[in-house]
Order: structure tokens, then sequence, then C-alpha cells
């Protein structure tokens, strides 16, 4: 009786080690624990996609202007509604200040060098005293949100002179302490009038 208590004891305590060993094989590694990254700014529209010509795609969009209002009077001004995010899988407990530059021009260069060749004509900045961000160039996404809209105003007239001619670069050139998504943290608007 003793020898069957001593098999049947050691047989759950090979099953029960068994099982104890086994545990870490029964973790699925399909699921991560995004809770753990850190937040990082960007630009929701700059995914990671191939820039393609003549679409809205990643880091390039195309952006169309009216050159007359309902009255037919020429729109002299325009706005362009832009979007910063805190991307993080909790929305932040403090305020977070962008810095965004109009003038930064190494997305551009990088959209012309890549698509340089055959009948495509490089995009020219937007010329600076052309280009306004309402609020100035400091965009701040509060504590417990992790989105905000900016305006930005383009001289409408530039764009009907030159249409499809001129891109406005943005890029995130600081956000305090929150790490900048890279490439997310360029976005490219060419501009065209209708």
């Amino acid at each position: 009786m003793k020898k069957k208590l001593y098999i049947k004891t050691a047989l759950l305590s090979l099953m029960g080690g068994l099982v104890l060993l086994s545990s870490s094989c029964l973790k699925d590694s399909r699921y991560v624990n995004y809770f753990a990254d850190a937040p990082l700014a960007e630009f929701p529209l700059a995914e990671v996609n191939p820039i393609e010509i003549g679409g809205s795609d990643g880091a390039y969009q195309a952006v169309a202007y009216p050159a007359v209002n309902a009255s037919g009077a020429p729109i002299l001004n325009d706005t362009l509604t832009v979007a910063v995010k805190v991307a993080a899988p909790r929305a932040l407990t403090s305020a977070t200040t962008f810095t965004i530059s109009t003038t930064d021009v190494t997305a551009l260069n990088s959209y012309n060098t890549a698509n340089a060749g055959g009948t495509f004509v490089p995009l020219l900045a937007v010329p600076a005293n052309d280009v306004t961000i309402i609020g100035g160039d400091q965009v701040t996404v509060p504590a417990g949100i992790t989105t905000v809209y900016f305006k930005i105003i383009i001289n409408n007239a530039v764009v009907q002179a030159n249409t499809g001619v001129y891109a406005l670069p943005l890029t995130i050139e600081n956000a305090g302490s929150v790490q900048i998504a890279t490439p997310e943290k360029y976005l490219l608007y060419n501009l065209f009038a209708q």
C-alpha cells in the first residue's frame, strides 16, 4: 500500500512539475503589452507608406483650393487643418507642446529626389511669407487628449498662380519630453487650385 502511495505521489509531483514547466509554452506571443510603450509625437496622416505622385498617400498629401467663392469673388487666403497626435496607449497626464516648422525642407528634398527623372518637375517650398500657423508654431496637446487640430493660413493667390508647383512641408521640430516618431514627423502638402 505504501508503495502505491509513493508511486501516486511521485506521479502527481512529476505531472505538477511538467505543468509548471510547460506553462510558459501556453503563452501566446502574438499579444503584446502596449502599455509599456513610450508615447510618440507624430502627424497621424504621415503613415509609413511609399510616396506616390498624384495622390494622397502617407507623408504626401494633395490639397486643392477653390479659386473663387460661391459669389464668384476670388479667395485671397485659405486654411488648411492639420492634426498632431501623441500616440500612446493612454492619454498623457500632462500637456505636450509641439513646435511645428513650415521651413524645414528635408521631406520635400527626399520627395523630389525619390521621384526625379522623366517628366517629373520638382516641387518648391511655399514661400515663408505666404504661410502662417494660426496661434504661432507652438501647438499644445492638453493632458487627457491625444489629438489636436491646428490651422494654417495659405496665400491662395500664390497657389492659383503656381498650381501644383508648391508644397507645404511640415515638420515636428520638438515635442518636449515626448519622443518624435520618424518618418511620421514629416508631412508634405502639394497645393493645387481648382
